[in-house]
């Protein structure tokens, strides 16, 4: 969640949170506090810029509609669900990238950053699109039966995308990161 708002809202926080990692991790208070912080001012902003869920709060889903079809195509058994919208992040940002939308290179800085803090940043097993997109189309940000995603267009900014292109996703699925 803390380096989805990163991505999401704020590329300062973002770049905050590779400088520091080390310091993160030893759980430093100073650095907990900041982070813990800021998350929580980046969600309240998001969250009373829209507070009835009419769109921008949609930017909070960011990895989770391929998240959310990881956990269902295994099961729910082999990821955390924070893992799994890792997982997400890091191939939404590909897609990203495949769609022109993202910069060339910065999906490879959002999976470094995740990958850095051990969160896992590609499925363990070679994911079917088949069974994903399905997965895909029954999740509750779908549109009018169209895919919606929440895309980077660079760290620290997304766009909402509906409508994309089925063998784009499939080809950013059956990647092997």
């Amino acid at each position: 969640e803390v380096i989805k708002y990163g991505v999401i809202w704020d590329g300062e926080f973002f770049n905050y949170l590779g400088t520091n990692r080390e310091r993160i991790l030893a759980l430093d208070p100073e650095c907990l506090a900041y982070i813990i912080g800021c998350s929580c001012e980046i969600k309240a902003d998001v969250v009373s810029r829209d507070e009835r869920e009419e769109g921008l709060r949609a930017i909070l889903n960011y990895g989770h509609t391929i998240g959310h079809a990881i956990e269902t195509v295994t099961g729910y058994r082999r990821y955390l669900h924070g893992e799994a919208v890792a997982i997400g992040m890091v191939y939404e940002a590909e897609l990203s990238e495949a769609l022109g939308f993202l910069e060339k290179g910065k999906a490879a800085e959002i999976k470094a950053l995740i990958d850095s803090y051990g969160l896992p940043v590609s499925a363990d097993t070679t994911l079917n699109p088949v069974p994903m997109l399905a997965a895909m189309a029954i999740d509750k940000k779908t549109v009018a039966g169209r895919l919606r995603f929440v895309l980077p267009e660079d760290i620290g900014r997304v766009r909402i995308e509906t409508g994309v292109a089925e063998d784009v996703i499939k080809d950013v699925i059956e990647r092997k990161f």
